[in-house]
């Protein structure tokens, strides 16, 4: 649009910062079992190929559960946690992992 343009000579305006895109449940459902299955499938084909190629049989479980430990930790390291909410307290937990009592002035209950 002719608004967003600027003018001859003009430096270019930043635009304003938004936060990415966050996809829904399913988005993330589908991604994950893609994850999954594609590392179980690349992995266990590449020693799939190497049994055929060295006439073994131990190449193609190798592949498949390097590639599930690879597609694991990928999916941890993506999905892993939840972002922390704003303005909530960093932990309301005692090391102990229980809550600990409410404070309150001398002499009240």
């Amino acid at each position: 649009m002719a608004e967003d343009d600027p003018a001859r000579g003009d430096p270019p305006r930043p635009r304003p910062a938004r936060e990415a895109p966050r996809g829904s449940g399913a988005e993330t459902g589908y991604a994950v079992i893609g994850t999954m299955i594609s590392g179980m499938a690349v992995w266990g084909g590449a020693g799939w190929l190497l049994d055929r190629w060295w006439d073994t049989r131990v190449f193609l479980p190798v592949g498949i559960l390097l590639g599930i430990s690879a597609a694991i930790y990928l999916v941890v390291k993506r999905y892993g946690g939840l972002p922390p909410t704003p303005g909530a307290p960093e932990k309301s937990d005692t090391p102990g992992g229980r809550r600990s009592r409410p404070r309150t002035q001398k002499g009240q209950r």
